[in-house]
């Protein structure tokens, strides 16, 4: 990605791969309200399919919206953007973006400025983005209940901007961001026929460092699923960042899990909080896990 201009944030002309995907992502934690959520869409217009998710926290309880409704994805940038129901706005290239979320009775209202400069996520394994970019901000909002309550939440949170051909199938994926005040970690790694793919940077007012290595222990549940992680993450800069992450509450996630012709994936996105040895206080954000299973 040579670059990231204003005009990245808008619909890219398609290759003619079936799972050519344009893809934006948001996430929220405001752990002193107790509101954290994720929301993401998809467009894929050589499949004529678009993917709606909207995952919000809040209280042990949780709001999940999932949708894929079929034809052609409509030419209007701003229309391809909703369904009716889950609605993004961008408000400004690389500044701000509108979530808004409306179903049987339960609204959200969130803004979603930047706090640090997007910045290029790198190459990554080369199974999931021509281009990605990524941005730590300063989400708010307002959320009503369906019994009339009103709740309202600022936070941190990370978004990404994604485009290009896509496999859901590798080995498996981990993701983690983590805002801390005055930092922001985001990265990935991708194993691929066994070997490991790291990508990311770390952000702040003064900018940002890519991310060199990512290690990685993963802490399971009795039911085997992925609920805290250790990451030792190595950046340009030669710093050291030695994070200890686990789900904010046992309700604050959610699994995805599809089948394929050759086997399943799961997919598990958790909201987190964060303790680094090298920083100081508590960081909030995701940890995420993709799993393919083959049959043997």
């Amino acid at each position: 990605m040579a670059g990231m201009t204003e005009e990245d944030e808008y619909a890219h002309a398609p290759s003619e791969r079936k799972d050519w995907r344009e893809s934006y992502y948001f996430n929220w934690v405001d752990v002193e309200t107790g509101v954290s959520g994720f929301s993401t869409i998809g467009l894929l217009p050589n499949a004529s399919m678009r993917e709606f998710v909207f995952a919000l926290f809040y209280n042990g309880e949780k709001e999940v919206y999932f949708r894929e409704p079929t034809g052609p994805i409509p030419d209007d940038f701003q229309e391809s953007l909703s369904d009716g129901i889950l609605s993004y706005e961008l408000i400004a290239p690389l500044k701000e973006w509108r979530i808004c979320y409306e179903r049987e009775g339960f609204r959200a209202d969130i803004k979603w400025p930047g706090r640090f400069a997007a910045y290029d996520f790198g190459g990554g394994s080369g199974t999931s983005w021509a281009g990605h970019f990524e941005q730590s901000g300063s989400p708010y909002g307002t959320i009503q209940l369906r019994d009339g309550r009103v709740m309202e939440f600022r936070g941190l949170g990370e978004r990404d901007k994604s485009w290009g051909t896509r496999d859901w199938h590798i080995e498996s994926w981990y993701a983690l961001h983590a805002q801390f005040e005055e930092l922001s970690i985001g990265l990935r790694r991708d194993m691929v026929d066994g070997k490991p793919h790291s990508s990311g940077g770390i952000s702040s007012r003064e900018g940002h460092a890519a991310i060199d290595s990512v290690e990685l222990e993963t802490e399971y549940d009795e039911a085997g699923i992925p609920v805290a992680a250790l990451t030792t993450v190595k950046d340009s800069r030669g710093r050291t960042f030695t994070l200890r992450s686990k789900m904010i509450s046992p309700t604050s996630y959610v699994r995805f899990a599809r089948k394929f012709s050759g086997g399943a994936t799961e997919l598990f996105e958790e909201m987190a909080v964060h303790t680094c040895d090298e920083i100081d206080g508590e960081g909030t954000g995701l940890i995420e896990w993709l799993f393919t299973r083959r049959p043997e």
